[in-house]
């Protein structure tokens, strides 16, 4: 009987060979794919601290209350850390992460970043992790894409959004007198606002924000109770919204409702409206006590741009 002759890998099969060259293949492109992927590096701004991939081109706006950190290798890669100043109170909602991301497609989880809730957005292009942070009233946003750059949670474990006490009050509107009106006066600045009083209204206006605001009318109608919240009412109740003009004729969304301040019932009006020659979005209420929506006009004296 003739015997075969052993080959020099012992009696292993044709077959084993190749699955055992393919999982070498694998594993050896999983390796190089680690490799390809750029080291992290220490980058601050506005009070913010995060790595970044060290990827050569560079960007940012050192501003505490409206500014990001962006790293980019011009080949796809990416990553970017932004903020504005925010002062709608509790953890972002999925609806207002995906409104900031501008991701309405992506599929969501929830998360954590520096020790608040965070809504995850991850989509064909990358992912995005929005979080709103309570110590510095602001709203963040961490994006990172493609091939070259880090998992988005691992530069989330990097990142400090209140590593600074924040001072800036941000891009509140200024108030034209004499469209205001003689009946209103000042009565405080607050983390993102300030805010008028007449006899028988209040007046709000938000600092500016880089986000492009809603989209349509819908859209506002879903944001409005946040905002209603930052003024200091509770219970808000979306009535009615349209398109409205906004102050110095840029364009709006008017929404009206009612609320509860104190165990009060009130009325409010509250308008979006995106700047044009700023590329920011303001927000602004007015709210009274009487039965009916109280007049717009208030919220027309603003002035975003000189």
């Amino acid at each position: 009987m003739a015997v075969p002759k052993r080959n020099q890998d012992g009696n292993a099969s044709p077959r084993a060979h190749a699955h055992a060259s393919k999982s070498a293949m694998l594993l050896a492109a999983l390796f190089m794919a680690q490799g390809c992927r750029e080291k992290l590096e220490p980058a601050s701004a506005g009070g913010v601290q995060v790595l970044l991939p060290a990827f050569a081109g560079k960007s940012g706006k050192d501003d505490a209350a409206s500014g990001y950190l962006e790293r980019a290798d011009g080949r796809g890669s990416r990553a970017v850390i932004a903020w504005d100043v925010d002062p709608r109170p509790g953890p972002v909602t999925e609806s207002e992460a995906r409104a900031a991301a501008g991701r309405p497609d992506a599929e969501a989880t929830a998360a954590q970043v520096s020790g608040h809730p965070a809504i995850l957005l991850r989509g064909m292009k990358g992912a995005t992790l929005v979080w709103r942070c309570d110590k510095s009233a602001r709203l963040f946003r961490l994006a990172s894409e493609g091939p070259r750059s880090r998992e988005v949670a691992e530069l989330a474990a990097h990142a400090r959004c209140h590593a600074e006490r924040l001072v800036s009050n941000g891009e509140v509107p200024a108030v034209a007198t004499a469209a205001l009106g003689a009946s209103f006066r000042f009565a405080n600045r607050g983390r993102g606002s300030i805010s008028y009083v007449s006899d028988d209204a209040v007046l709000t206006l938000f600092a500016g924000q880089s986000l492009s605001g809603p989209r349509d009318v819908e859209a506002a109608r879903q944001e409005a109770p946040a905002w209603i919240a930052a003024a200091g009412l509770a219970d808000a109740q979306v009535q009615s919204a349209e398109l409205a003009p906004g102050p110095q004729s840029h364009p709006g969304i008017e929404v009206q409702g009612a609320a509860v301040l104190q165990g009060r019932p009130v009325r409010w009006t509250l308008l979006f409206w995106r700047c044009l020659q700023r590329q920011k979005t303001f927000a602004g209420v007015v709210f009274g006590s009487g039965e009916h929506p109280p007049d717009p006009s208030p919220l027309l004296a603003a002035r975003c741009h000189g």
